[in-house]
């Protein structure tokens, strides 16, 4: 891959955030998420467009290690407070997130600015190791520059974990408390997640091998081109995607009834704690069964654990406890199990088109409806009508 193909991708990627960073920022009354989301575009661009910079003012290629370590130490940071802000079932702010996180980001910055001060003998010194023996000063910045590639690359990976962790939380939060969950399951967070991952091991490997004098440029464009996509999809899907709870934040009571739901806790144990008998737990679970059947609630869209609480007048973390303990389900497949059967019943009427069916059955987006018709019963609503048609000849 030539060097001016790479170059336009480095440009096209500062082009691109850019024009994004504002936008996102134009959101921030919205959500601290987007605040977060340009801080991590920012030094993941800034750590990639570097060569740029260095094209248009050498001068400062001596000093571009000042500039990557802090870049990429402060990352993985801001993408998990961009995770847990898009994620949080309160407005999420990040006065609320401990100073424990910028303890790395403010080493990174002391090192960058030792870096500056040093005397550009020793930063000649450091960028040409491999062709002269190294003083002592120059050794010691050399260790340490490597012990912060291990750092980051260590740190990276503690961060994938608690990103996937509470990617995962979420999704149990939301199938707890409501019966409809489009566009706000964040599956592409999933996805970018695993590619960032990549592009963080790839990006060790070439610091790496650039540290040691044997950069690979085969590699280095791999991941150029990387970030480059990762970067575009980032700010696409980023300025879609509102904050999951946005418009349904949830009060103490809600966040009692998925507090013991969404732990590892042996489940006997969280309920046992909850005082609820199995006296009260029967009476409940036959007040939720004739609420739904009689006034058909499944058939509201917007049917959320709270409101199922309110028409059987009892505390949501009871409601909840009753449909995972007692019915075995969580309260969105509780509810989407009475819709299918609607909508099975519907079909068979073959009065109303398929995309009518999903409406009527308390369905809000077709998708929604197609995948939760095809875990139910094993056919897609098409196929079921078929079936249903060649039964009636």
């Amino acid at each position: 891959m030539p060097t001016y193909f790479a170059n336009y991708l480095l440009a096209g990627s500062l082009g691109l955030v850019s024009i994004v960073i504002p936008m996102l920022l134009a959101r921030r009354e919205i959500s601290q998420a987007y605040i977060m989301l340009a801080l991590f575009l920012v030094f993941t661009s800034l750590a990639n467009a570097l060569p740029i910079f260095i094209q248009a003012a050498p001068g400062i290629e001596l000093y571009s290690l000042a500039i990557v370590i802090p870049s990429y130490i402060c990352q993985p940071i801001f993408l998990w407070f961009y995770v847990k802000a898009i994620c949080s079932p309160t407005d999420w702010h990040i006065k609320q997130n401990r100073y424990l996180h910028f303890v790395l980001p403010a080493l990174a910055l002391i090192y960058a600015l030792v870096l500056i001060f040093m005397p550009s003998e020793y930063l000649v010194e450091l960028m040409q190791g491999q062709e002269q023996t190294l003083s002592q000063t120059a050794e010691l910045l050399a260790m340490s520059t490597f012990a912060f590639m291990v750092i980051w690359i260590v740190q990276s990976s503690f961060y994938i974990y608690l990103i996937i962790s509470r990617l995962i939380t979420y999704r149990r939060e939301l199938k707890q408390l409501f019966a409809s969950n489009d566009k706000r399951e964040m599956g592409w967070l999933f996805f970018i997640i695993s590619a960032i991952s990549v592009a963080w091991l790839l990006a060790f490997c070439a610091l790496l091998l650039s540290f040691s004098g044997e950069a690979n440029n085969a590699l280095t464009n791999t991941l150029l081109l990387t970030y480059f996509a990762l970067l575009w999809l980032m700010s696409f899907w980023g300025l879609r995607q509102k904050p999951g709870f946005n418009e349904r934040y949830l009060q103490q009571e809600d966040l009692d009834a998925i507090a013991t739901l969404t732990t590892m806790e042996d489940t006997s144990a969280k309920y046992n704690r909850s005082g609820l008998d199995e006296a009260r737990s029967e009476k409940i679970a036959d007040k939720i069964e004739q609420a739904m059947i009689a006034k058909s609630l499944y058939l509201n869209p917007d049917l959320s654990l709270k409101l199922l609480a309110t028409e059987v007048a009892e505390k949501p973390n009871y409601v909840s406890q009753v449909l995972n303990q007692k019915l075995n389900s969580s309260f969105f497949d509780y509810v989407n199990s009475y819709r299918i059967e609607h909508s099975k019943q519907l079909i068979s009427e073959n009065k109303l088109p398929i995309i009518e069916v999903a409406f009527a059955s308390g369905f809000n987006a077709k998708s929604s409806f197609y995948k939760a018709f095809k875990m139910k019963t094993g056919l897609t609503p098409k196929q079921f009508a078929t079936n249903e048609a060649e039964l009636g000849e």
